[in-house]
This record gives C-alpha cells, sequence and structure tokens, in this order.
C-alpha cells in the first residue's frame, strides 16, 4: 500500500476543517487544529457561520485543545477564534475562552470583562473573568494601560470582595486585585489570611506572592507546613516570588511532600538560590523522575548557574521599605467583609468543577 502522507498546512482546504467540524463521526486530525492559527478574516468569518451548528461537545473540546496548544508552542495563535467564543451560549466554551484568551494582549476586552463581571449567570464563567482581570492590573501598574481603566477594575474587584457574591468569585477577585498598590487591599488579603478556611487562606498566601510585598515573608512561611497541600502549595510558590532566604530549609524537606508541592519546592529554590538549593536539586536526577521532571530540574539548575554568575533576579522585585513586618493582631479583622461560607458552587452538568488553582475543569472533553 502507497504510504499517505499529510498535506502542507497551506494546502489543507478550509472547507475540509468545517466539515470535520460539523461531523461527529469523524476524528478531528491533530493538522485540522494546526490550520486554524492565525486563522485570515474570510475563514474566521466561515467559521463563525457555522459555529452554532458544531456540536457543543465539539465546541467545548475544540477550545480546550487550541488552549492547550497554545500552552505547549507560542508560535501559534488562535486568538480570533477564542474571541468569538467568549459569547458562545454554551457557559463551559465562554469559561474556556476566557480562560486561553489571557495570554494574548486584549486590552480592548477590558470593558467587556468588567460587564462579564455584572450580566453573566454562570458562578464560574464569572470566577474566571475575575482571575483575568488580574493581568490588567499588573500591567496599570507597570503603566501599560490607561489609568481610568485600572481603576475600574479595581473598584469592581473591591466591590466583589465586600459584596455578598459567590466565594470562589471573591477568592479570584482577591487573587487578581493582589496585583494592585491601593491600600485598601492590604486588608483584604489579611483578613482572607486569618479565616478557618483553605480555600481563603491558600488564596490569600497566593495574593501575598504575587504581591511582591517582602513584609507578608513570615506569614507565608508559617503556612509552609500547613495539614492542607492546597496550602503548602501556594506558600511554597508565595516563597519563591518572593525570595525568602529564611524558608529554604522547610523547602528542601518538602521535595519528598506531593509531587505537584515537589515540582514548586524546585522552582522555588531555583527563584531563591543559595548554597544547599543546587546539591539538593541536582540529587534529585538519582531518583526516578518523568521527563516532565527531569526538565523542570535541569531549568532549575540552569536558573541557578545564572545566579551563581552574580545577577540575583531578586534585586528587581519591590524595594523593602521602613515598615515593620505586619502584625495580624493590628488588623481589625471582619469576618462579614467576605464569604467565608464553605457552601461550595457545584455545577452538576458535565461534571463542570472550577479549580481555584490553574482554572481547570475536571473533564477530558476531547473530541471524538
Amino acid at each position: 500500500m502507497e504510504e499517505q502522507f499529510l498535506s502542507p498546512l497551506e494546502e489543507l482546504p478550509f472547507d475540509e476543517i468545517i466539515s470535520a467540524l460539523l461531523d461527529l463521526d469523524q476524528i478531528l486530525d491533530p493538522l485540522n487544529l494546526y490550520r486554524l492559527s492565525d486563522i485570515n478574516q474570510e475563514n474566521l468569518s466561515d467559521l463563525a457561520g457555522i459555529w452554532s451548528d458544531v456540536n457543543v461537545d465539539r465546541r467545548r473540546g475544540l477550545i480546550e485543545d487550541l488552549e492547550q496548544l497554545t500552552d505547549t508552542n507560542n508560535l501559534l495563535s488562535f486568538e480570533p477564534i477564542f474571541r468569538f467564543a467568549l459569547k458562545d451560549p454554551d457557559d463551559q466554551v465562554r469559561f474556556f475562552a476566557t480562560r486561553a484568551i489571557e495570554v494574548f494582549d486584549t486590552d480592548d476586552l477590558i470593558p467587556f470583562f468588567l460587564s462579564v463581571l455584572d450580566e453573566e449567570e454562570f458562578i464560574d464563567v464569572r470566577a474566571v473573568t475575575a482571575s483575568v482581570l488580574g493581568k490588567y492590573i499588573f500591567r496599570g501598574e507597570m503603566d501599560k494601560i490607561n489609568p481610568v481603566e485600572k481603576e475600574q477594575i479595581e473598584d469592581k474587584l473591591l466591590g466583589i470582595l465586600e459584596s455578598d457574591q459567590p466565594h470562589q468569585i471573591q477568592q479570584r477577585a482577591l487573587e487578581a486585585i493582589s496585583y494592585s498598590s491601593r491600600p485598601e487591599v492590604q486588608e483584604h488579603i489579611l483578613n482572607a489570611y486569618k479565616s478557618d478556611l483553605e480555600d481563603w487562606i491558600s488564596s490569600a498566601v497566593f495574593a501575598m506572592g504575587r504581591s511582591l510585598d517582602h513584609h507578608y515573608g513570615e506569614l507565608v512561611c508559617d503556612k509552609l507546613q500547613h495539614t492542607s497541600p492546597k496550602v503548602r502549595l501556594e506558600a511554597v510558590r508565595a516563597c519563591g516570588e518572593l525570595t525568602i532566604e529564611d524558608a529554604v530549609p522547610v523547602i528542601l524537606d518538602l521535595l519528598d511532600d506531593l509531587p505537584e508541592i515537589r515540582g514548586a519546592a524546585i522552582w522555588s529554590l531555583s527563584q531563591i538560590g543559595g548554597e544547599e538549593a543546587g546539591p539538593a536539586i541536582h540529587q534529585l536526577l538519582e531518583d526516578d523522575v518523568s521527563e516532565d521532571e527531569a526538565e523542570l530540574i535541569q531549568q532549575a539548575l540552569e536558573r541557578l548557574d545564572f545566579l551563581e554568575d552574580g545577577l540575583n533576579l531578586a534585586m528587581f522585585d519591590l524595594p523593602f521599605t521602613d515598615q515593620d513586618e505586619y502584625d495580624l493582631d493590628d488588623i481589625d479583622y471582619d469576618r462579614d467583609k467576605l464569604d467565608y461560607s464553605q457552601d461550595g458552587f457545584d455545577l452538576d452538568q458535565d461534571g463542570f468543577d472550577y479549580d481555584r488553582d490553574d482554572l481547570k475543569l475536571d473533564d477530558d472533553l476531547w473530541m471524538e
């Protein structure tokens, strides 16, 4: 039998992709997905014209798969498809599209995302939208967006934190606004930190690391040995972001923790550096590690070599001030300011379950 070869992307007729999307009996060839990168306006119009006729499970799977391709290959761009999927009638498609489009330059979407927080029915879509708004606050702190828009985003997120909205949305709002230098943000972070609920504590520790405020250092370190893996994970990451040298001994012990925490510990040690970090990470190569972990270890060792050559990237963090370390006893803690209800939101349909960190869904919605 004569061997068949795939046609070059530019020679793949776009109508074949349209037909494949509409035919549930046809498995989508990966080549179809790559052909959607950098889609031109004519093909985008053709795709938009049949989009509502594509089976909803296939639409969900397509957007999720395109997001994964974006994560693994920065030469691919499916931004135009993510943009029109933001208004898909299906909430899961909107969720995936919102999460996927975060990596693109989308300052023009700020008004749209703000409207989603007011008008969107589904909690998970509002939550991921609140999370995405964090990048605009960061850009605002770097004077990359209009100050008026930055203030609008901050006001919206602070309003969420001071409302009775579901806790998933409030937690994402807290994490997003942690980039902001507004003074009232600190109180919200510390209020969450003092919660008895691990979801709020993990969000608070996440926010402390993202803030790059070194005065949170002691509070972050106090959570490195928390009983909750979720809290330990965020504490390890935050120690790396804040380059807390005193945390190194405990982080070294966490190299024997759960795989995700172990990975975060490797990353954080590579951010902090020090005499013990390199040998400890290098020794991990003697274990039976996966290909992905071996790559992470190699990247960590390369970064440590870079730091040892004399340029410590911690020098670029926000500077210390004369302010003392934060003392929780000096903060007026008001539980009523945040919804600490343990009644989580579960969207029963199709196992749509919101995960705080990577904003992932439990389903593996591959196209069939």
